[in-house]
């Protein structure tokens, strides 16, 4: 059934055949009404794709309407639909008022038990439920998607990200109910009563946005995932204070050419921007100049840093694990970003990133968009 739905078009996951197969070992259906709603339930990505799944699943298990209330969809025998074809209706069915029977989801959530979030997560976190263009692509990894689904997804979560690390600072604002009391300002609306207090005036605490500060690995090793990254970096930059760097032999900045508002556009100017881009990789000497950089340095005190790479690198050892010690005086917070991390067995063995992890607070894959939800609440994290 999974092979027909594939050849026909149908975007199955991976995540959506272990679900299956693991609802079948765990319910054992006895009537094909049963498969059918479960096999429903567990690999259709979406509702655009259910008159080619009705129809397979028709072929597949030697035909016979099923009595599941869709006998008038049943009758019509619809061609499946083509990408274009489902993504101007994906539109017409988002920009559809909820007035007229519209809605904005389509698709069920594809999320695991570790992806729950509590009440208490007020963070940066992707919603539990993905527009039907992106449902498909939330658990592929970034160096399978193309172009179109990486622009979807800047695109989507320079919108969604909503909330920010903040920081306080020693500025304070009015309050009517609660916090400290207000010394100055009550003694000020005293001078109205005679110098006696009568009413108490409040202040509490202000925050603001923490900076992010962002390094992406662009050498050789890689190259694949270097413009989902991009993308993703673009998309965090554009929400709030954020600086972005790219770094292979050399450190480069690239935080102007992200500004862009085309995010295509943006990540190919970025990539014009680094002259050694695939190449080799220094990670210690990248991080050298930043530390040392008079303007450069300034960027990092007090901020999240993230940075990007799969730890493979031509310096000593040593020499990054010093520049990382260094790093994590200066920052905040240090969340590396390793996509190879997501393979099984997985040991961070390689030189550079055995010398680089005692000094990070996080390291995570962050090689899907599932996956990139914990990135973000690492970096939100309070």
């Amino acid at each position: 059934m999974v092979a027909a739905l594939r050849q026909a078009g149908v975007p199955v996951a991976l995540q959506g055949v272990e679900r299956l197969a693991a609802a079948i070992d765990a319910i054992q259906p006895k009537a094909r009404t049963d498969l059918y709603w479960m096999t429903r339930i567990a690999v259709l990505p979406d509702i655009l794709h259910l008159d080619t799944f009705d129809r397979l699943f028709d072929v597949v298990f030697e035909g016979g309407s099923l009595p599941v209330g869709r006998d008038a969809r049943k009758s019509q025998r619809h061609q499946p639909q083509s990408d274009d074809d489902a993504h101007h209706k994906l539109q017409r069915n988002a920009s559809a008022p909820e007035a007229r029977g519209g809605i904005r989801w389509t698709t069920r959530p594809s999320i695991a038990d570790h992806d729950i979030a509590t009440p208490d997560d007020d963070l940066i976190e992707l919603p539990e439920l993905l527009p039907a263009a992106l449902s498909y692509v939330a658990d592929q990894p970034f160096d399978q998607l193309h172009d179109g689904d990486l622009r979807r997804i800047g695109q989507w979560l320079e919108e969604v990200i909503v909330s920010w690390p903040l920081r306080p600072v020693r500025r304070s604002r009015p309050h009517t109910k609660r916090g400290m009391v207000d010394t100055r300002r009550t003694l000020a609306a005293a001078r109205r009563t005679g110098g006696d207090p009568v009413r108490l005036v409040h202040k509490t605490p202000t925050q603001r946005p923490r900076r992010v500060v962002m390094l992406a690995d662009v050498s050789g090793s890689m190259q694949t995932f270097v413009r989902p990254y991009l993308h993703v970096m673009r998309a965090l930059a554009a929400s709030a204070d954020a600086e972005v760097y790219a770094f292979a032999t050399n450190l480069t900045r690239i935080t102007p050419a992200l500004a862009k508002r085309d995010p295509v556009d943006a990540v190919v100017a970025a990539s014009d921007l680094v002259e050694d881009r695939f190449s080799g990789t220094r990670i210690a000497t990248s991080l050298q100049q930043l530390l040392t950089h008079p303007t450069w340095a300034t960027s990092i005190r007090g901020a999240v840093v993230l940075i990007a790479s799969d730890g493979w690198d031509t310096d000593q050892p040593g020499d990054l694990a010093r520049r990382m010690a260094r790093l994590q005086r200066h920052a905040e917070r240090i969340v590396w970003v390793n996509p190879r991390a997501a393979a099984d067995g997985y040991e961070p063995l390689v030189g550079g990133m055995a010398a680089a992890l005692p000094h990070c607070d996080t390291m995570l894959s962050g090689h899907s968009l599932l996956a990139m939800r914990e990135v973000l609440l690492a970096l939100a994290q309070r």
